[in-house]
């Protein structure tokens, strides 16, 4: 432990040490500041299973949902055959990760960023650091018990938990069959 004190005390002495130090603590805050502009990782009401539908299909997504949710419906108590659709808004998008450079000189402070790229084959292509798919705007489901209010709250509850939305997003209805 002594030693590592002495080094460090030799490492920000002296006029090239307060240069380490500065520059060290104002790499320190552009770090805290470009960790405030990165985007935040949630699941924002998607459930991490519907991850291996296409990104870049809308309806491929939508669709993972509804077969997702409706193998589970069909196996609550009371719901039996169920027909679910999902309604989303716009499409998936993907953040692109990025390799950010910070130059300092006396009087300011230099930032450049560009996209990290990955190698493939001889192919470079843009590494993808996160996937947002698109919102869920609503729910429809039919099954034959639709009518009856235990079922339909159970289903909506289930519905909402899932995917993350009020339960007036979800409409719960009794199937013609």
């Amino acid at each position: 432990m002594l030693k590592l004190t002495g080094r460090l005390k030799q490492l920000f002495s002296g006029e090239h040490g307060i240069r380490r130090a500065v520059l060290l603590g104002l790499a320190g805050m552009v770090l805290i500041l470009l960790s405030g502009l990165l985007p935040e990782r949630t699941a924002r009401g998607h459930p991490p299973e519907t991850a291996a539908a296409d990104p870049a299909d809308p309806d491929a997504y939508r669709a993972a949902l509804e077969s997702r949710l409706q193998t589970l419906l069909c196996r609550m108590e009371g719901v039996g055959d169920a027909a679910v659709m999902v309604t989303v808004s716009g499409s998936a998008e993907q953040i692109f990760a990025e390799e950010v450079k910070a130059s300092q000189s006396e009087h300011s402070t230099q930032t450049e960023s560009a996209y990290v790229l990955a190698r493939s084959s001889g192919n470079e292509t843009p590494l993808i650091a996160e996937t947002r798919y698109p919102a869920v705007e609503g729910v429809a489901v039919l099954c034959a018990d639709g009518d009856h209010a235990a079922v339909q709250e159970r289903i909506s509850r289930a519905v909402a938990t899932v995917l993350g939305i009020p339960q007036s997003r979800v409409y719960v209805g009794k199937s013609a069959n």
